[in-house]
C-alpha cells in the first residue's frame, strides 16, 4: 500500500521571531497522522513571495500533500493568495459568493466593508474555494502535478474548522490511506537510558512495521508505539501485545496510557478509594497543588496545601522542631518527614506529600548544592523519604520536584 506524505508550511514573520508559538503545525500534524498521512517536514517561512515559492517548490517535489497556513487577510503583508496565484499560473477573479458573505458578515456587526477587506473576495481562478465559516479569509485547494495544495488562514480556530469539516474528509476520500495505530505508555521515575535498557528485549524484537519512540519531559517519559499497515484491527492487537510486554518490564514505573497525567491517575485512585490528600510545600511554592487542581473534580479528594516557605511557617503551621531547623536547616530528611506527618494530622488526610529543597539559582552550599530536594510521602501507617538532585534552572527544578513527588505518591499507594 502506498504511503502518503505531507509538508506543512507556516507563513509569518511573527513565528520566526518567536512572537507567536506555532501551535498550528503540531495540531495539523496530529490530524494528518490520525488518518494515515505522515508529515515529512514542517517549514516556517517569512511573508515573502520568493520564500513561499521556494517552499512550494521544495514541498511539491517530495510530498503528496502541502498544507499552508498564514498570510491570508486584508493587510499588505498577507501575500499568500497572490503568490499562490502566480505559482499556479492563474489570475485573481472576483467571487460573488464570497463578496456576499463578507457583506453579510460586516452588516451583522454594524461595521463597514472596507475596500481592503473586499479584496478578500478575489480568488485564484483555478482553485477550489474552502469557505470560512469562522472568519473572512477563504481557503484554497489545488490538485495539480500529483500534489494536493491547501492554503488556510493562520488563525487557529478558523484553520481547525476548515481542516475538520473540509480538508480531512476530502483527503480521506481522495486517497486510499493506510491504518496508523498509536499507543503511548506513560512512565516516570527513571531516565530514558535506564528504561531503554530495561525494555531492550522487546524493542530489539519489534516487527518492522511497528516503531517505538522515546519522548522525555521533566521526569515523565512517554513511550509511543506506532504501527503502520492495512488492517487496523490486526495492528491494534499487535500494538496491545507489544505494549503489554513493555508494561510488564516497567511495572513500577508505568502509570498509565495515552497522555494521561500523574495527577489524573492519582485523582482516579483517590476518589475510587475515598482517600484524602494533603500537601506541605516549600521549594515548589504551591506548584504541586496547582497541578492537582487543574483537573476538574480534584476537590473530591484534595484537602489543601500549606506553602511553608519560611522557617517560622514550618515551625508554627507544621510543628517542625525549632532546634532541627536551627541546626540542620529545612532541606533534610527529618524536616520533610515532620512536615508530612503534621500536615497529614492537621488536615485529617489519608496521605500527605512534603517537599523541601533548593530550587536556585542561589542558596546552595557545598553540602547542599542548588537542586538538592527532599520528598516525603506519609500515611498514618508509614513514611518514606527520598533525596534527589536536579541540576537545572529554577523553574525546571520546581517542575521536576513536582513530577517526582506525584510519582512517589503513586508508587507509595500502588505497591
Amino acid at each position: 500500500m502506498k504511503s502518503y506524505k505531507a509538508t506543512l508550511i507556516s507563513i509569518g514573520d511573527e513565528l520566526l521571531i518567536g512572537q507567536t508559538i506555532n501551535t498550528n503545525a503540531s495540531w495539523m500534524a496530529a490530524q494528518l497522522n490520525d488518518i494515515g498521512i505522515q508529515v515529512k517536514e514542517v517549514l516556517t517561512i517569512s511573508d515573502e513571495a520568493a520564500d513561499i515559492k521556494s517552499a512550494m517548490e521544495r514541498a511539491t517535489q517530495q510530498t503528496d500533500v502541502v498544507l499552508l497556513t498564514g498570510g491570508l487577510g486584508p493587510t499588505k503583508d498577507d501575500i499568500t493568495k497572490k503568490t499562490l496565484a502566480e505559482y499556479f499560473e492563474t489570475e485573481l477573479v472576483l467571487n460573488e459568493e464570497i463578496l456576499s458573505l463578507l457583506k453579510t458578515y460586516y452588516e451583522k456587526r454594524n461595521r463597514p466593508l472596507l475596500q481592503s477587506t473586499a479584496e478578500l473576495a478575489y480568488m485564484p481562478a483555478n482553485c477550489t474555494i474552502i469557505f470560512n465559516k469562522k472568519g473572512t479569509a477563504a481557503g484554497m485547494w489545488w490538485d495539480e502535478n500529483n500534489t494536493i495544495t491547501v492554503s488556510m488562514p493562520g488563525v487557529p480556530y478558523e484553520m481547525k474548522a476548515m481542516m475538520e469539516e473540509r480538508v480531512i474528509p476530502r483527503l480521506q476520500k481522495q486517497f486510499v490511506l493506510p491504518a496508523i495505530v498509536h499507543k503511548t505508555l506513560m512512565c516516570a521515575g527513571l531516565g530514558e537510558s535506564i528504561i531503554a535498557e530495561k525494555i531492550k528485549s522487546v524493542e530489539s524484537n519489534l516487527p518492522e512495521h511497528i516503531k517505538l519512540a522515546y519522548l522525555p519531559n521533566l521526569g515523565i517519559l512517554r513511550l509511543r508505539l506506532s504501527g503502520y499497515g492495512s488492517n487496523k484491527s490486526q495492528l491494534e492487537k499487535e500494538i496491545d501485545d507489544q505494549s503489554n510486554q513493555i508494561s510488564a518490564l516497567l511495572k513500577n514505573y508505568h502509570y498509565g496510557y495515552n497522555e494521561i497525567t500523574l495527577q489524573e491517575t492519582l485523582q482516579k485512585i483517590f476518589i475510587e478509594n475515598g482517600w484524602k490528600l494533603a500537601l506541605a510545600e516549600s521549594c515548589t511554592g504551591g506548584e504541586i497543588a496547582a497541578h492537582l487542581v487543574k483537573i476538574p473534580g480534584s476537590s473530591a479528594y484534595f484537602k489543601g496545601s500549606v506553602v511553608a516557605y519560611d522557617y517560622d511557617v514550618k515551625k508554627n503551621m507544621l510543628n517542625v522542631d525549632h532546634q532541627l531547623l536551627k541546626n540542620k536547616g529545612a532541606v533534610n530528611q527529618e524536616t520533610v518527614e515532620q512536615m508530612a506527618k503534621h500536615v497529614l494530622s492537621k488536615m485529617q488526610a489519608d496521605y500527605a506529600i512534603a517537599v523541601s529543597g533548593i530550587a536556585g539559582p542561589s542558596g546552595g552550599t557545598e553540602e547542599k548544592p542548588v537542586g538538592t530536594v527532599w520528598i516525603a510521602i506519609a500515611s498514618k501507617e508509614k513514611m518514606e523519604a527520598k533525596k534527589l538532585f536536579f541540576p537545572l534552572d529554577r523553574q525546571n527544578n520546581i517542575l521536576l520536584t513536582t513530577n517526582y513527588a506525584l510519582f512517589y505518591l503513586w508508587r507509595f499507594i500502588t505497591e
